[in-house]
């Protein structure tokens, strides 16, 4: 991978994307590779599936509280390290969950686990900051997405087939040599931090104060944010729906949940195509309108057949995966410094409303389908609400910025001239 302080290429390598997408993709393969397998995990244990489920629950909020430590250490040691501390950890963590005896133990590789991937999580859109701007970052972040999606795609046909000829315990076990694969390819990762701040751990997490100041940005971020939660209730409660309450099995399952994943990818590589002509405003309302539409046939149509589930599902996927790169682009553009922390934090913001999200559904509702119907419908028209507000405040960013470059040349053709 070309150094930071190479100059941005017009072209962006495949292998570039391929790097980024494989490290990115470990937090939904630790996540989706073992979803058809929470009834078995509970049958066996003899335990309820909301049990089960804090396994996962969990994995996303130590996911999400370790994203604010990793941001700032990468700012200060650099990008490299904490790729390998973070996939380190996830591998170790992988062989407590896969000797597991009882489920707070399994709780607690997952703990471990969710720490684990913080690490590379946060780097993806740190990295992608350090290295690309405009639009070749769109087209990096969204090519990522295409990719990506693969991982929620072959995910659980991947851990349906491991329960096929082998047990449980075996994903884990898989989940840990895919983060060994990864730590060999950081091994030749090349930095990309300009430069490190020399500054203490807790200077650097003091840091966030400053990034907190930064209205556009927080302003972005709690509100383009919110998009991911019909996304996170959707794998949450997506095993319970196909398998509990359709009496589906595993395989099918898998099959169902990767077609999801693959409106996901479609969504990405739509986005690729939309930019070049229409704008990024469209788009997004477009999407928030979409998923609007999808949720409302949930509630609708979702109960009378998984069929009907799964397609009005599909939509507001697809919706989702358009959405995501545009999003994150205009949360990032918000920043001028402290890229890590923002990237930590962004993330933070997203897997936190996931988690709630998942908390949600998760919940013993007399309905599931039509409750997550009702979040689905609720949270984009409340972003929707809001996105007026958050395009003046961008928009007046922008024209700041815009006069502070216009003063600054000005100043420097007065000294110029004198």
């Amino acid at each position: 991978m070309p150094r930071a302080q190479d100059a941005i290429t017009e072209k962006v390598p495949l292998r570039e994307i391929v790097f980024l997408s494989l490290i990115s993709a470990l937090p939904p393969l630790s996540t989706d590779m073992y979803l058809s397998a929470m009834p078995t995990i509970a049958s066996q244990w003899r335990v309820s599936d909301s049990y089960v489920s804090l396994s996962l629950i969990l994995w996303f909020i130590s996911f999400s509280v370790a994203l604010l430590g990793f941001g700032p250490l990468s700012d200060k040691h650099g990008r490299k390290p904490v790729l390998m501390i973070g996939l380190g950890i996830f591998a170790m963590a992988s062989i407590i969950c896969s000797i597991s005896q009882n489920v707070p133990m399994l709780i607690v590789g997952r703990l471990l686990q969710g720490a684990g991937a913080a690490g590379p999580s946060a780097m993806v859109m740190a990295i992608a900051r350090d290295r690309y701007q405009g639009n070749i970052r769109k087209q990096v972040l969204a090519m990522m997405g295409i990719i990506l999606a693969l991982a929620p795609m072959v995910a659980p046909i991947i851990g349906a087939k491991i329960m096929y000829f082998s047990s449980w315990r075996m994903i884990f076990l898989a989940q840990g040599m895919y983060a060994l694969l990864s730590l060999m390819v950081v091994l030749n990762f090349d930095e990309t931090l300009p430069q490190r701040m020399n500054q203490g751990f807790w200077q650097m997490m003091g840091r966030y104060r400053f990034l907190f100041g930064n209205s556009s940005y927080m302003l972005a971020n709690a509100i383009m944010g919110l998009l991911a939660a019909p996304l996170f209730g959707f794998i949450a409660m997506s095993s319970k729906v196909y398998i509990t309450i359709y009496g589906l099995s595993e395989q099918m399952f898998s099959l169902l949940f990767g077609l999801n994943a693959l409106m996901l990818m479609l969504g990405a590589a739509a986005c690729t195509r939309l930019t070049k002509k229409v704008s990024d405003v469209t788009i997004l309302t477009g999407c928030m309108i979409g998923t609007v539409v999808g949720a409302t046939g949930i509630l609708l149509v979702g109960t009378y057949h998984y069929m009907a589930f799964a397609c009005t599902m599909c939509l507001v996927t697809f919706c989702g995966g358009m959405s995501r790169p545009l999003s994150n682009h205009l949360i990032l553009n918000q920043v001028d410094s402290d890229v890590g922390s923002a990237s930590s934090f962004s993330v933070f913001y997203v897997f936190v409303v996931g988690a709630l999200s998942m908390a949600y559904v998760s919940a013993p509702w007399s309905n599931p389908i039509q409750a997550f119907g009702i979040m689905a419908v609720c949270i984009p028209v409340f972003v929707l609400i809001l996105w007026p507000m958050l395009l003046g405040r961008v928009a007046r960013r922008s024209r700041a910025m815009q006069q502070s470059l216009a003063d600054s040349a000005a100043d420097m053709e007065v000294g110029a001239g004198g």
